[in-house]
C-alpha cells in the first residue's frame, strides 16, 4: 500500500497577515568571502559550513 505524505513547505509560510513571506536568500559569497569554511553559531552550538573540492556545500555540527 502507497502512502503519500504531503510535508509543509517551511521554507515559504505567511505571516500574521497572510501575505507569504520567502525566504531570504544570501549568496554564499557574502557568507564565505573567499574562504572555503565558516563557523556558523546558533543557539550556542557551532556549526561549519565547508566548501568542497567539487563546489559542493556541507554543514557539520
Amino acid at each position: 500500500m502507497d502512502r503519500e505524505f504531503a510535508m509543509p513547505d517551511i521554507a515559504v509560510r505567511p505571516n500574521k497577515t497572510g501575505k507569504v513571506i520567502e525566504p531570504r536568500q544570501i549568496q554564499v559569497e557574502e557568507l564565505m568571502g573567499n574562504d572555503r569554511e565558516v563557523i556558523i553559531l546558533h543557539q550556542g552550538e557551532e556549526y561549519r559550513l565547508r566548501m568542497t573540492s567539487n563546489n559542493k556545500l556541507i554543514l557539520t555540527k
